[in-house]
């Protein structure tokens, strides 16, 4: 599901002429928390750990990125959150993957100690509904590359 989007400024940009790499991943660290708070009636949830960035292409000056999550691990306390990350073309309507990765999330109190996630239901059942379209996708993918 679409969570954010967000417009790339030239005060963004490294000397690569693209956004910096750091500067992508604290946005999408955002965003997993972001996401886990709209499947939970927990308040706050900290980054456990963060697998397979990916990098697939460069986000330039003026360019605005869409920030697309999937739960795609439902625990006690802790969730998976997957991250898609897309330059949206206006004018075009078109759409080109930057980056992905997976965020590990954990629900914590007020003491930052691991609490149990209270589920929304509806939006639980939208993110996995979300998660199950994300792997058939990447199935069929799979599949075409094989043939």
């Amino acid at each position: 599901m679409l969570i954010s989007r967000e417009m790339v400024l030239d005060q963004d940009i490294g000397l690569n002429a693209a956004l910096f790499g750091g500067d992508m991943m604290a946005r999408m660290d955002k965003v997993a928390g972001i996401t886990s708070s709209l499947v939970s009636h927990n308040r706050r949830f900290v980054t456990l750990k963060v697998s397979e960035l990916e990098f697939h292409s460069p986000v330039r000056a003026g360019d605005i990125i869409e920030f697309y999550g999937a739960i795609t691990r439902q625990g006690t306390t802790s969730l998976t959150v997957q991250l898609e990350v897309k330059v949206y073309a206006p004018v075009s309507n078109a759409r080109r993957d930057v980056t992905s990765g997976s965020f590990v999330m954990v629900a914590v109190d007020d003491n930052l100690r691991p609490e149990p996630i209270l589920w929304k239901q509806n939006m639980l059942e939208e993110a996995s509904a979300a998660a199950q379209e994300r792997l058939d996708e990447k199935q069929g993918t799979k599949r075409r590359k094989r043939a």
